[in-house]
């Protein structure tokens, strides 16, 4: 949305499908992800586009997609959101792995957008990634995830 006038119009076509409508505050700054192994976090991904966000197109379809690892972040800032990111999995009841996608706004403040339960496993996907920078191969992370998950009695 770029005006009132849009989120008006949206909000009135959204409440017409169901009286339940999920309203998010804007967020400008940078995205991160940060991807969670076993009850640790693994290194965050600065996410950046050309895109007025991160969406479908600069996640799937797009080359101009700006992965950085390190995130860009000073080591204490980047220390926090990984925090916040096992914390949010954790009461969520979350385990063995998963993705938490957060934003920073211009005040310097981390806002948690998904805590993603099944995210992408390809050897070009966030995850593995993250994986990748933690010196752990998408062999190694494969295993760990299904020993872990083993071992719980989940399989």
């Amino acid at each position: 949305m770029n005006s009132e006038q849009e989120l008006i119009e949206a909000y009135t076509q959204a409440a017409a499908l169901d009286p339940l409508v999920l309203v998010e505050e804007w967020i400008e700054g940078p995205e991160f992800t940060v991807s969670l192994l076993q009850d640790q976090a693994l290194p965050a991904i600065g996410l950046s586009t050309d895109h007025v966000f991160y969406d479908y197109d600069a996640k799937y379809l797009a080359d101009d997609t700006r992965y950085q690892i390190p995130c860009g972040l000073d080591p204490d800032s980047e220390l926090k959101l990984q925090h916040l990111a096992l914390d949010a999995f954790r009461v969520l009841g979350c385990r063995t792995w998963g993705r938490v996608d957060i934003m920073q706004d211009r005040q310097g403040e981390f806002w948690i957008l998904e805590v993603n339960t099944v995210p992408g496993m390809t050897d070009h996907s966030l995850v593995p990634m993250s994986a990748r920078a933690a010196g752990i191969s998408f062999e190694e992370l494969v295993v760990r995830i299904l020993m872990d998950t083993l071992e719980a009695g989940d399989a």
